[in-house]
Formats: C-alpha cells, sequence, structure tokens
C-alpha cells in the first residue's frame, strides 16, 4: 500500500475537488515509477455523488408582486460546471430570452446563501460572473443541459437557494436545493470499465467507469417532456478519450450526439446493444428519456467527475444489470460500451482509482514529490 502519511495527504488534498492527471503519459509515467497497475484518471474522493433538485419553489420573501412562479429545477455536475435542467410556469411573459439589459433582467441562478431569506449573491468561484447570462425564455418555460461554469461540485452547490428573477432582475420566487437520495432498498450498479464499441474503428479510445443509482422520481415533474416516473436513475461517471469536440459550447445538431445512455443488451455484440433501456421505448407518444443525457469533455477529452439529473426511465435497477452503457461521439455515433455489473472489484470512487504496490528509489520520491504538487493544484476537467 502507499505509506500512511500519503495516503492521509492525498485524502486531505482530495476532500470535494476532482483529482486529475490530465495526460496518459504523465500518468503512466507516475504509474511505472510508483509501481501502480491502475493509473489515475480522474479520481474522485469524498465528493458528493449526487443530483440536486428543488421543486417547492414559493414567492421570494418580501416579494409583493404578481408573479406566481411554480415548477422544477435539476441540477447536475459536469467536472467543475454546474448543468441545469429547469421547467417553470407562471414566469415574467417580458422575459422573450434576452433580458432587458438590467442586471439578472430574466436570470435563473443558484445563490450563495442556504435560506431563501438570506439567499446572498450569486454562487460561483470564477473571475467574473457566469450566472450573468443565464436567462430563461417565459413561453417555453424550460432549459436543458444549460452549462454554467461556476468552479463548485454538487457537494458545494447543495443545500443553497435557487432564485428565480423577473424581466427587471427583481427576486420573485426562490427554493432550497436538495440531494437526490438513492431509493431506499435499492443497490448501485457499475461500469468498471469501457472499451471500443462492437464494429467501431475509428481513433478515440473511452476509459473510465460509470455507477447508476436507483432513486425516487419526482412523480409531479415531467421535466423531460415525457412522463411522470415514481422510479428513475442518476449516472455518475468520469471518462477519458472521449470526443473532445463534446464541449460546453457545442451545437448538437445529431441523434445521440455526446450522449451516454443505457441500453437493452450488453457489449459482446453490436446487434445485442441495441437502443436506450427505459419502460415502453415502443410505445407511441413516449419520449426517451435518454436522448438528452450528455457528457461534456475538456480539450483532452477528459471528462471529469459527472452526475446527471434525474432520467425518468420507469425501470429498477435490478431490471438494468447485465445491460451496457454505450458512449457517442459527436455525431452520435457509438464508440465506447461497458457492461453494466452489480459488483464493484476495483476501486472506491466514480473516477478510476489508484491501485499501488512498492514505491522504491529516488525515481519514485522525486515522482511523489511531482505528484503532490500536482494535487496541490488540482485541474479540474
Amino acid at each position: 500500500d502507499l505509506p500512511f502519511w500519503l495516503k492521509q495527504r492525498l485524502s486531505t488534498l482530495a476532500h470535494g475537488k476532482h483529482l486529475c492527471i490530465p495526460s496518459c503519459s504523465e500518468g503512466m509515467m507516475f504509474s511505472k515509477a510508483l509501481s501502480l497497475s491502475v493509473v489515475v484518471a480522474c479520481t474522485r474522493l469524498h465528493q458528493a455523488a449526487a443530483g440536486l433538485f428543488a421543486t417547492s419553489f414559493a414567492k421570494y420573501p418580501n416579494y409583493t408582486g404578481s408573479l406566481n412562479v411554480k415548477g422544477s429545477v435539476f441540477i447536475g455536475q459536469a467536472g467543475s460546471d454546474t448543468v441545469l435542467w429547469y421547467k417553470f410556469s407562471g414566469l415574467d411573459s417580458a422575459c422573450t430570452g434576452t433580458g432587458n439589459g438590467k442586471n439578472n433582467s430574466c436570470g435563473v441562478h443558484i445563490h450563495a446563501g442556504m435560506t431563501c431569506t438570506e439567499a446572498g449573491g450569486h454562487f460561483y468561484n470564477a473571475t467574473e460572473d457566469p450566472w450573468a447570462t443565464v436567462i430563461y425564455t417565459a413561453s417555453s418555460g424550460e432549459g436543458k443541459n444549460v452549462v454554467v461554469k461556476t468552479g463548485k461540485t454538487q457537494m458545494d452547490n447543495k443545500g443553497r437557494a435557487f432564485v428565480v428573477h423577473d424581466v427587471d432582475g427583481v427576486r420573485v420566487a426562490c427554493a432550497i436545493l436538495e440531494e437526490d437520495k438513492a431509493k431506499s432498498g435499492t443497490s448501485p450498479l457499475y461500469v468498471e470499465s469501457f472499451s471500443k464499441y462492437p464494429g467501431y474503428t475509428g481513433t478515440m479510445v473511452v476509459k473510465g467507469s460509470a455507477e447508476i443509482t436507483e432513486t425516487v422520481g419526482n412523480e409531479s415533474v415531467d421535466l423531460f417532456s415525457t412522463f411522470s416516473s415514481t422510479v428513475a436513475q442518476f449516472l455518475t461517471f468520469s471518462l477519458m478519450g472521449a470526443d473532445k469536440d463534446c464541449s460546453a459550447n457545442t451545437v448538437l445538431d445529431q441523434a445521440n450526439a455526446c450522449g451516454i445512455h443505457v441500453h437493452v443488451g450488453n457489449c459482446s455484440v453490436a446487434a445485442d446493444v441495441a437502443g436506450h433501456y427505459y419502460m415502453d421505448n415502443l410505445v407511441n407518444g413516449t419520449t426517451d428519456p435518454w436522448k438528452n443525457i450528455i457528457y461534456t469533455a475538456a480539450s483532452t477529452g477528459a471528462v471529469g467527475s459527472s452526475i446527471t439529473v434525474q432520467i425518468p426511465t420507469k425501470q429498477s435497477n435490478m431490471n438494468m444489470k447485465d445491460r451496457s452503457v454505450v458512449v457517442h461521439d459527436k455525431k452520435g455515433a457509438r464508440i465506447a460500451c461497458g457492461n453494466i455489473v452489480t459488483t464493484k472489484t476495483t476501486g472506491t470512487g466514480t473516477g478510476t482509482s489508484i491501485v499501488s504496490g512498492a514505491p522504491s528509489g529516488s525515481l519514485a520520491a522525486s515522482l511523489l514529490s511531482a505528484l503532490l504538487l500536482r494535487l496541490s493544484f488540482p485541474l479540474l476537467a
């Protein structure tokens, strides 16, 4: 095992952070010198691994206007970015997608406060306020996969106030973000590794892992414009070698572009993988709840620790075992596949984990120092 002092140091540095070795070559250097049998791709230690949501919106304290906003917001994570899905009614009809130029006009934002009475300002860790450009359109009242470069994690966002503004920037509605907990009596499922999709001949080689958690769906919420459900899942995953063109600013104009989805069959034969897995997927009028579930990659193809919003599959985890998770590129092509299993045999996080041997020699000591320096200033993929 790694020395006790190093384990303590890693645990201290890792708390609530994504620790990434950004390149395979750098990872292999550390791996070889330290006799590590598994390279660190992006390890998540002591990190909140759940989606967040708020459904109990009420008028903002002391707001006396006529607007009565109701609806839901779900929060996911893509590395150090915050991902919003929301659907509201009762919004300011003057909000047509551009605002009126005033601060917070037509905004929907996570605020720093832990109560609506003391919501404080916008919550982020960046040079400029990333929430300034997040604006809703009242006619639709919804947003999907809205990526906000907050520099914050789910652990950071949990328990914060989510605020809705009118066209003049006035705070009109508020709710507190709650953690999307696993359904009682259920167990998570795992994808321990990914390999090339059967028949894929491209150059991308996706590595990583995923975890599938069954949760109690929000029955009153029609967030996906699909069906209400009391059975849903969220995915927690990290990857490397994914399509680098699947960035936060990418326009997704192809079916399954940059997607990560549970499919019907396992990875052994392409024909067996089939389509997305959810209840009644052949019933007329039912909308595929997987179609907008995507990943966001860095310029290296690395996908930092990511957490999706609720996916209302109407299928239990019990029914998902022995199926597969498929990763798509920007064009929607299937590039990687991982079989879903019930027991995790390696590692302890959603990222690829450190498995150590016995480091020795001056080279190992030097690289240990370099590794600690890297971890002291982690790159957030």
